[in-house]
């Protein structure tokens, strides 16, 4: 497995993109079983916003507040290695 990915950051996106439902479920299964069983950051940030997305929905009942999600989404980003 990868340590490292050349695009992490484009890979959280996808990711989001997955999550929120935005993409076919061709496109979901090509990605997940293809890059994430071959990286290890990205299988992290997958799981980790999986786990962040579980907890707003626990938290904060049935909708947690987009400024919210965005902000976690931001730092998430942002304290990812370059």
């Amino acid at each position: 497995m990868k340590k490292d990915c050349a695009n992490q950051r484009e890979c959280l996106q996808k990711l989001q993109l997955i999550l929120d439902g935005e993409v076919t479920q061709e496109q979901k299964d090509e990605f997940l079983s293809s890059h994430l069983e071959q990286c290890m950051p990205c299988y992290r940030n997958y799981h980790l916003e999986v786990s962040i997305r579980q907890l707003l929905k626990e938290k904060c009942m049935n909708h947690a507040p987009h400024e919210l999600v965005e902000n976690i989404r931001k730092t998430v980003a942002q304290n990812l290695p370059r």
